[in-house]
């Protein structure tokens, strides 16, 4: 279906590059409006035969320095591609060293899911994870969500029980996942470094987006939100191992290079720079996978979510596709929409033939424009 809508492959292109660089994305754009004759180069006077000469000279050789540097970052991304596949097998590590999930994570998440929740149970588990005690203590006092009395004076949350207590159950349950892959996102991605940006734009636009239509389409909207948040899982894995594999790959090949005195080999290396083409490719070759995986070896026992990220990794799309399913694929689409309108980089035309393609439930569109997908909505009766 979405093969026949003309903009879906336009507004999943222009989103991949947005991913990796905002100018690269604007750039795009820009070619595509730009007219075939504003494209042509016109040379403001004749060539000398020997400036022509010098120039195709020049232009050859530069040619076979970039063919050379070419097959040496073709070879060095092979290399890393492979390792990349084959750390991808062991979920262990990936969940544990490579995100950093605590196993206590999925045990708090299920019992939020469950109406028997309790603070005193949360405390319980939630003590094991030190970070988790940090993080939601400083989020609570902060000025956006701090608390005051009947004299307007400063609540303070000082103990992992009282920060529990002043959140509640109801917004535990967004800012527990919230919380989890914040701590995941990737640090150092340079030559591009608004990656750990769009990750963390489409996280929280994907989860609010699911939740919205979760309460439309009748799934349960803390599955649906949960669900939202953890879908970057498996992107957050592979861009992670990309970045590490570059530097230690490209490092034993220096040193190779150098042991063996291959010379122009190790100049070349030192000018290899990780690829954004790349990247995506191996995003979208591995990140869903990947994530049912991780789910998977998490072992949730009361949130039922493999299933659904199951049939987001199948290669053939299932004809009757889990509810769950229906909800995190057009949210993850609508979040989409949302940030490149967000960075004025769809078109009203675009933006609907896109989202046509993935047959939204009557209402729920115009119910997602209203709808925050830049901040998660805590519950009012919580705050202050």
């Amino acid at each position: 279906m979405t093969a026949s809508i003309p903009n879906t492959p336009i507004v999943e292109s222009r989103f991949e590059q947005l991913f990796i660089d905002i100018k690269v994305a604007k750039q795009q754009l820009a070619d595509e409006k730009m007219s075939p004759a504003a494209r042509k180069i016109v040379p403001t006077r004749e060539l000398l035969a020997v400036e022509k000469q010098a120039r195709e000279e020049k232009k050859a050789n530069q040619e076979i320095a970039e063919g050379y540097l070419e097959r040496i970052s073709t070879k060095l991304h092979k290399d890393i591609a492979q390792q990349l596949a084959e750390a991808l097998e062991d979920q262990e590590h990936i969940v544990s060293k490579v995100l950093g999930i605590d196993t206590v994570i999925p045990q708090i998440l299920d019992l939020l899911s469950v109406k028997a929740c309790t603070v005193s149970r949360l405390e319980t588990l939630a003590t094991d994870i030190p970070w988790l005690y940090k993080d939601l203590v400083k989020m609570i006092n902060s000025p956006k969500y701090q608390r005051r009395d009947s004299k307007n004076q400063v609540l303070t949350a000082d103990t992992l029980r009282v920060a529990l207590s002043f959140f509640g159950i109801e917004n535990l349950k967004m800012i527990v996942p919230f919380l989890t892959i914040r701590r995941c996102l990737p640090q150092i991605t340079d030559p591009y470094p608004q990656i750990k940006r769009r990750v963390w734009e489409q996280s929280i636009a994907t989860a609010m987006s699911s939740k919205r239509l979760a309460s439309i389409s009748k799934v349960n909207e803390n599955q649906a939100f949960t669900a939202g948040m953890l879908q970057s899982l498996g992107t957050i894995a592979v861009v992670k191992l990309y970045f590490r594999l570059f530097d230690q790959v490209q490092l034993d090949a220096l040193k190779e290079a150098q042991s063996t005195h291959k010379h122009q080999r190790h100049g070349a290396l030192t000018r290899v720079e990780p690829s954004g083409d790349v990247l995506l490719s191996l995003i979208n070759k591995h990140a869903a996978t990947a994530t049912a995986n991780i789910i998977e070896h998490m072992k949730f026992s009361r949130l039922v979510m493999h299933g659904a990220f199951e049939e987001l990794a199948a290669k053939v799309p299932p004809k009757d596709p889990l509810p769950l399913t229906t909800v995190l694929t057009q949210g993850n689409a609508y979040a989409k929409y949302r940030i490149l309108k967000f960075h004025d980089l769809v078109s009203n035309d675009e933006a609907r033939d896109y989202l046509r393609s993935f047959a939204f439930p009557v209402g729920s569109l115009e119910a997602l424009k209203t709808t925050d997908m830049r901040s998660i909505g805590l519950e009012a009766e919580n705050s202050a």
